[in-house]
């Protein structure tokens, strides 16, 4: 990504950085680009306000025509004591204010409609801190959605969604990576260094084809926020996404 002047993002605003669309959620956000790791990341932060966070996606694919869609972020906070995210693919996006498409508090989770979704989700709100890939259809939580791979063994998403097995961790990259195939399967992947495989991404599950739309358009997004007021600083190293040309007649 090219290096930016640092600027504010104003809530309820987009602002164009290269072919992605950035959105302030809840209140205005500090955005720069810097160069002290990883050869430059993206550093977001809020005015300290509750639910305070930023939003990155980019124009929608269609896994029927454009699959197989991958997509594939790197990203970190510098809490997990005040930090909710998602990273995957959302059929429904606010274009200024995007919704997460789940939260979890304790045990409870919420769906917040954002039409078909699937991907990583985490919420320090929760009992048991970790990633989890969950997915949505028509924004309700596919709690039967059939797996035929789970890490850990599960056979469906179950209520809240299959368990990556990490410890997240403050200041510390995790990598997450979604693939959407044509006939509607998909394969997802994590990597954290607090994970059993160190070295690279592991496969968190597969789901079955006819449990996700493979019509529906999806928006890949990158959606990171505070849950109270702590403000914590969000850094995206990278936002990957690749699909396939249209080969369909016209």
């Amino acid at each position: 990504m090219a290096v930016a002047p640092a600027t504010t993002v104003a809530d309820a605003t987009l602002t164009p950085y290269n072919e992605l669309s950035i959105a302030a959620i809840s209140g205005d956000v500090s955005f720069a680009s810097t160069v002290d790791e990883s050869g430059g990341v993206m550093s977001f932060s809020g005015a300290a306000g509750a639910g305070d966070g930023v939003a990155l996606y980019c124009s929608p694919f269609r896994p029927s025509d454009n699959g197989t869609v991958s997509f594939e972020a790197r990203w970190k906070s510098s809490s997990v004591t005040d930090f909710r995210m998602f990273m995957g693919f959302q059929e429904t996006v606010a274009a200024a204010e995007p919704l997460l498409p789940f939260s979890l508090s304790g045990t409870t989770l919420t769906d917040n409609d954002a039409g078909e979704a699937v991907g990583f989700y985490f919420d320090s709100a929760a009992t048991t801190d970790d990633y989890r890939l969950h997915a949505s259809a028509a924004g309700v939580a596919d709690t039967a959605a059939a797996l035929s791979y789970a890490l850990g063994g599960a056979t469906t998403l179950g209520a809240l969604g299959v368990r990556a097995n990490a410890t997240p961790t403050a200041d510390r990259w995790t990598v997450g990576r979604i693939e959407i195939y044509p006939d509607g399967s998909v394969r997802a992947y994590l990597g954290d260094e607090t994970m059993a495989n160190v070295n690279g991404l592991t496969l968190i599950a597969v789901l079955k084809s006819g449990t996700l739309s493979a019509t529906a358009h999806y928006f890949p997004i990158l959606t990171l926020t505070a849950v109270s007021t702590g403000d914590p600083t969000f850094e995206v190293d990278y936002f990957l996404v690749d699909g396939n040309r249209d080969w369909e007649d016209n």
